[in-house]
Order: structure tokens, then C-alpha cells, then sequence
């Protein structure tokens, strides 16, 4: 079983990229066979007011997969991207407006199979090398959240060692996160925690 941090670690963006460096180095990522509809999300790290924060999305209601839910920018991959990295780099910047060239990749965590949609997401977790501005595409989201790294590190910390998908709710900027997201959320805590001491 991975470990589960007790109390935030990694208070600095570097510190962060340290431990997750570490952990991408060393493990064995989940793979899942995802033939029909590969998929791929953004959990961008980058900087605010001292601390390291990263960005969800509130999907619009009128989408035809997971209207109205939390999500990290991302979505469906397509024939056009050379891999799934490209794909959620892609689908950022159509969502939110964030070029490709602003995110230096470190890794990515285990994949996750969305059995509502058939989706298999694959998520990349990325840092922004430079100052960037969030331009919400209405058409697909219909807000951008910005949200502290401690924040979900603490929620996390409280949650079930063994805590099944429907128990993986994190309460963040006033929306409930659940679902894939939520177990993006236990996988990248978990990334942190397994990284050792920043």
C-alpha cells in the first residue's frame, strides 16, 4: 500500500518537483488497455503568492461527458497527437488557453479507467516554467479554479488509507471533486508522499 502523508509535504514548488522527480524515477507507472477511448489530463503545478497551486475546471453543463463535474483540463485523444502527453497539453490550451511551450512535463501518474464514459485517462502532471493567463473556452468550461497544493495534500491526509472511488471526495474552492478527478487527486498525494523528504 503507498503511503498516505500525514501532514503536507512539499511546502515549495521546488520541493514538490523534487519529490515527484523522484517518484516518476522509480516507479512503475498503471497502464490500462485503453484500445477504444484513451484520454489525458493536465495537473499543471505552478506558483502563487509563494506556494504551489494547480488549476481544475468546472465542465460546462451542456457537454456531452460529465456535464456540470470538476475536472483537470484535458480530454479524448486524437489522431493528430503524436501521444497522450500531446494531448493534454493540447486540450489545455484549447480549454483554458495555456500554450503548450508554458509546461515542462515531469511525469505521468497511474492511469485511471472512467467507467461511466469508457474514457481510460491518463494524467500528466506538468509545471509552468513562466507566467501564463487562464482564458476560460465557455463552450467547454464554464469556470477555472485555482487551487492551493496544500489544500488537496490536507484533504487527502483525512481521507481513508483504503478509501474506495465513491469515498474520494475532496472539497475544494466550494465545489465537491469526486469521481476520476478524485482519484487523480489520491494518486498525485501519493506521488508526493512516496518521493521522501524534499
Amino acid at each position: 500500500m503507498e503511503p498516505t502523508p500525514a501532514t503536507p509535504p512539499g511546502q515549495s514548488l521546488a520541493d514538490l518537483e523534487r519529490r515527484l522527480e523522484r517518484r516518476f524515477a522509480t516507479h512503475a507507472r498503471v497502464v490500462v488497455d485503453a484500445d477504444a477511448r484513451p484520454s489525458a489530463v493536465l495537473m499543471l503545478l505552478f506558483e502563487r503568492d509563494g506556494a504551489p497551486h494547480t488549476l481544475l475546471t468546472k465542465r460546462s453543463a451542456d457537454l456531452p461527458h460529465h456535464p456540470g463535474q470538476i475536472s483537470l483540463p484535458g480530454g479524448r485523444w486524437e489522431p493528430d497527437d503524436a501521444d497522450l502527453v500531446a494531448t493534454a497539453l493540447r486540450e489545455t490550451h484549447e480549454e483554458v488557453g495555456i500554450p503548450p511551450a508554458a509546461v515542462r512535463v515531469l511525469g505521468m501518474l497511474d492511469d485511471v479507467h472512467v467507467w461511466v464514459s469508457g474514457f481510460v485517462l491518463t494524467p500528466v502532471v506538468g509545471v509552468a516554467d513562466r507566467p501564463f493567463t487562464v482564458t476560460v473556452n465557455p463552450a467547454e468550461i464554464d469556470r477555472a479554479m485555482v487551487v492551493p497544493v496544500r489544500e488537496i495534500l490536507q484533504h487527502d491526509a483525512v481521507l481513508p488509507a483504503d478509501a474506495g472511488r465513491r469515498e474520494l471526495r475532496y472539497p475544494l474552492d466550494g465545489e465537491d471533486v469526486w469521481g476520476a478527478t478524485g482519484v487523480v487527486l489520491r494518486a498525485f498525494s501519493r506521488a508526493v508522499a512516496a518521493g521522501g523528504p524534499a
